[in-house]
């Protein structure tokens, strides 16, 4: 798919901000990723520059290489999940021990779509979830997994020299060889010498 060998994770945007139709279909398709017992963990909360406090909010949230070039995308987003889901077995809250996984899905499925309408999207690891949670009453059931910054990619002369060179660099991937394996852990498998043609970048 175009929408995934496409895309990258910018940190240059343009002020261009995404409507409201096009922030609906992000949260659809992450609305319709799959989930263990279709538990559905998944939430989110979504900043419009401009529009209120919450973006400032959760830009106060990113630690300070984040905010040296994040605060140049219009919607900066917080994913949580979960913590337990709902056991129609017991009748009760379980832990949910792949809730990142499922989580990742979700974030997953909104990247691809969101990529597939022009949009582009870096995601973050680097906040204070304890921050985020605190500041937005988010309930302990849920823990805030990472942030999204979205918007439209700008030039990458817009950002500092240190910023630019990772702007500008070329993307890596590790060989298909290297990440699916056969018969053996770091065999490679034969789907490749069958398919002469994935081994090319």
């Amino acid at each position: 798919m175009p929408a995934l060998r496409e895309r990258w994770s910018p940190r240059s945007f343009t002020e261009r901000e995404p409507d409201a139709a096009l922030l609906c279909s992000l949260v659809e398709a992450a609305r319709l990723a799959p989930s263990a017992h279709n538990s559905q963990p998944s939430r989110f909360i979504i900043g419009r520059r401009g529009r209120g406090a919450t973006y400032q909010r959760l830009f106060d949230c990113l630690d300070d290489h984040n905010r040296e070039w994040a605060h140049g995308a219009p919607v900066l987003m917080l994913a949580a999940v979960s913590r337990q889901r709902f056991s129609q077995v017991t009748g009760e809250f379980v832990p949910y021990s792949h809730c990142l996984h499922d989580l990742g899905l979700a974030v997953m499925s909104l990247v691809v779509e969101a990529q597939d309408r022009g949009l582009h999207s870096h995601l973050l690891a680097a906040f204070d979830p304890e921050r985020a949670q605190a500041e937005f009453a988010i309930p302990p059931l849920f823990l805030p997994g990472l942030m999204i910054a979205l918007g439209y990619p700008g030039p990458a002369e817009a950002l500092p020299p240190d910023l630019y060179a990772k702007e500008t660099a070329p993307r890596t991937r590790r060989a298909p060889e290297e990440i699916a394996f056969e018969e053996n852990w770091g065999q490679a498998s034969s789907i490749f010498t069958e398919n002469p043609g994935s081994r090319q970048r």
